[in-house]
């Protein structure tokens, strides 16, 4: 595989997991030899920023639900001995 084709592949595959989010794992990926050629740089670069702006979606995400998790995590349980229930039926 040339260096054009394989920088070609892995673009694709990048961009397959973007766009899948957590649908897909790209899993691991072998680098390349060399840089990526001239015409791929624009391409890359778009991978690149896309890739760095779903890490920052993610830790806003993360950091919202460790703040839901530490509101939950202050309501007092319940402790009720007897049954509590409605009776609607009457």
């Amino acid at each position: 595989m040339t260096d054009d084709t394989a920088w070609a592949a892995l673009l694709d595959a990048f961009e397959r997991a973007l766009d899948a989010g957590d649908e897909v794992d790209p899993g691991a990926f072998e680098r390349p030899a060399g840089p990526p050629p001239q015409h791929l740089v624009t391409r890359a670069r778009d991978v690149l920023e896309r890739q760095l702006r779903a890490i920052e979606e993610l830790g806003v995400a993360r950091a919202e639900l460790a703040r839901e998790i530490a509101a939950l995590r202050r309501i007092p349980p319940t402790r009720v001995s007897a049954p509590v229930y409605l009776d609607v039926r009457g």
